[in-house]
């Protein structure tokens, strides 16, 4: 087994394992809802309110109905320009506020039909009102938004219709009316609420394949790479160093044709076993090839790393399986600290140690 020092010196040592440290696949699938919902709502809401705005200026001779006209032309072309953005190379800030900018549109398409109702007196019917709750229902991924928009505009609606009165229906109506609305939005947010759960999960899973050796069920070499790329900060946060350890099994070749596949996969397993046992929890474990595993330690010092490659590597003796360990360490604070040139080192320590042991010097 050969080490490598902080300096890059090798000397006759041990270091360290891990098994593999998952990454949180949690981020915010609501830039996929903004894509795929806010995009084509955008679009054609720009159209329905230029519709709209032309419709009421020419033939709604209601009295005050004109702010709610000039409301649905600025409704129309924030809803063309936010749609172009969309669709253009400038939409990554919009989806990367999702919750804020569908609380803009929702707010800015809920305001229309309420500034109706208090420009105009007319309550019911109301249409422009139930479409706003249903759409708050669908556009709002957050439930307690969601829910905070919707009995807003409710009481809106209720406090409106109790100042001004209801024309030709009786409050019975009003109110079922209002109830189905609540009720159609309630079952679009569960919907999707749960479809964006799902997608979460088939996420998560596809990650997991992806970045986990189906042998072992320990990280593969682009799950290694995953850590090790978020690795540097966390370090000089916590003021850690970082020891990388090479495996590599002996004659595994031969296992598998003197015995057969099964029989090397068996030893495989049998080593991804041991490196388990020997590292802590935290640490970080991989198959990065077929006989080959690598060893990501944080610790507080070199010497907690060195008992813990010594650890594992007794282990492996005491299985009878025989492999050469190279590992190097580095502080996270040196101004040097380069995660890939550990890599490089301590992928240089193992062959060293391979040569060594095929020479009989090790």
């Amino acid at each position: 087994m050969v080490t490598q020092s902080r300096n890059g010196e090798r000397r006759g040592g041990s270091w360290w394992r891990a098994p593999m440290s998952r990454r949180d696949l949690d981020e915010d699938n609501q830039s996929v809802v903004i894509n795929d919902a806010m995009g084509p709502f955008c679009g054609l809401a720009a159209i329905m309110f230029a519709i709209v705005s032309v419709v009421q200026f020419k033939f709604d001779a209601t009295p005050g109905s004109v702010w709610s006209s000039v409301l649905a032309a600025l409704t129309g072309v924030f809803l063309a320009v936010s749609f172009l953005v969309l669709h253009s190379g400038r939409g990554d800030v919009l989806r990367r506020n999702p919750l804020k900018f569908g609380a803009v549109i929702t707010g800015l398409v809920a305001a229309n039909p309420m500034v109706y109702i208090l420009g105009t007196g007319v309550t019911y019917p109301a249409i422009g009102m139930l479409l706003v709750i249903v759409a708050l229902g669908a556009l709002i991924h957050n439930r307690y938004w969601a829910a905070a928009c919707i009995g807003f505009v409710d009481v809106y609606w209720i406090v409106c219709a109790i100042a001004f009165g209801v024309t030709g229906v009786p409050p019975a109506t009003f109110v079922s009316q209002m109830v189905k609305a609540n009720a159609l939005a309630i079952v679009l947010n569960i919907a999707r609420r749960r479809t964006v759960r799902r997608f979460e999960t088939a996420q998560r899973e596809v990650h997991r394949l992806a970045t986990t050796d189906e042998l072992t069920g320990l990280a593969n070499q682009r799950g290694l790479y995953e850590v090790v790329r978020d690795l540097p900060t966390k370090l000089r946060k916590q003021g850690l160093d970082l020891t990388v350890v090479y495996v590599d099994l002996d004659d595994l070749k031969t296992v598998n044709d003197r015995y057969g596949h099964a029989a090397g996969d068996a030893l495989i397993r049998s080593v991804a076993d041991v490196l388990r046992s020997a590292f802590r929890e935290h640490d970080t474990i991989a198959r990065i090839g077929g006989d080959e595993f690598a060893v990501l330690i944080t610790s507080a010092g070199a010497e907690d790393a060195e008992a813990l490659v010594e650890r594992a590597h007794e282990r492996l003796v005491d299985k009878g399986i025989s492999a050469s360990i190279g590992s190097a360490s580095a502080s996270a604070a040196a101004p040097d600290f380069d995660t890939n040139r550990l890599l490089e080192r301590a992928d240089a320590a193992m062959y060293e140690a391979k040569s060594l042991r095929k020479n009989g010097l090790l």
